[in-house]
């Protein structure tokens, strides 16, 4: 069992780049990619207002990895398939289906901390992804998800 704790984790810029596990990443937020296996891959990414995925890049795809972003700290801004943008707040998770044409970065003005989950063996990341297919991605509040058996027993889930 690895234990990892996210306030020792979690810098932004170059705080905390000794890591063997934290980078820079094209757009300037700093990946922080603690389990990074075969079958998944948990990065906490930092982003401060502005940063994100490198201007003009579009939208981008992982061909056979679901990704799911949960908002930590801060606000996230995603855009799906269909150009739809979500602001996300903490609590609050997005989930794009493997090959879901996708982007997060911080909102404007905000800073935010997320935990991105990958599942898949295929996790490369196709850039100026597009696709026919109509947007799957769903948001999650986790305060309404997150019931005991008797609190919200009409969920699908």
């Amino acid at each position: 069992m690895q234990v990892f704790n996210i306030k020792d984790i979690a810098k932004f810029d170059n705080e905390n780049l000794n890591a063997a596990y934290s980078e820079v990443a094209p757009g300037g937020y700093v990946k922080h990619r603690v389990i990074n296996n075969e079958k998944c891959c948990l990065t906490i990414a930092c982003f401060r207002d502005g940063q994100g995925p490198p201007e003009g890049a579009g939208l981008h795809a992982h061909p056979g990895a679901d990704e799911v972003y949960y908002i930590v700290e801060g606000e996230a801004l995603s855009v799906d398939n269909d150009g739809n943008e979500k602001r996300l707040h903490a609590g609050q998770f997005a989930y794009f289906e493997a090959g879901e044409p996708h982007n997060t970065c911080a909102a404007p003005g905000k800073d935010m901390i997320a935990y991105r989950f990958q599942i898949g063996e295929d996790r490369q990341t196709v850039r100026s992804a597009t696709s026919d297919k109509a947007s799957t991605a769903r948001v999650f509040d986790i305060a309404e998800v997150g019931k005991f058996s008797d609190e919200n027993p009409d969920a699908p889930y």
